[in-house]
């Protein structure tokens, strides 16, 4: 076999190798993405059912992940 065929056929083997890896770390990239917003819309969805089922004047205090303290307080004359 001759070398330039051999060589550009390595050249295209890599190509494709490093093609199919981007591709897939991609694919994994965005998978991981969609499934971050959907957990994130379904605690959005559940936090506000929370709060709508509260009395009025309660306190709702959430950690954060960098160890940070919200708290939110509902006004003492109406409901959610």
């Amino acid at each position: 076999m001759d070398p330039v065929t051999v060589t550009a056929g390595c050249g295209v083997a890599a190509s494709a190798f490093r093609f199919g890896y981007v591709w897939l770390t991609a694919r994994a990239h965005k998978r991981r993405i969609e499934m971050e917003i959907r957990r994130a819309g379904a605690q959005r969805a559940l936090l506000m059912t929370t709060v709508g089922s509260l009395p009025p004047g309660s306190e709702i205090t959430e950690v954060l992940p960098d160890g940070r303290r919200v708290t939110i307080k509902l006004p003492p004359g109406e409901a959610a």
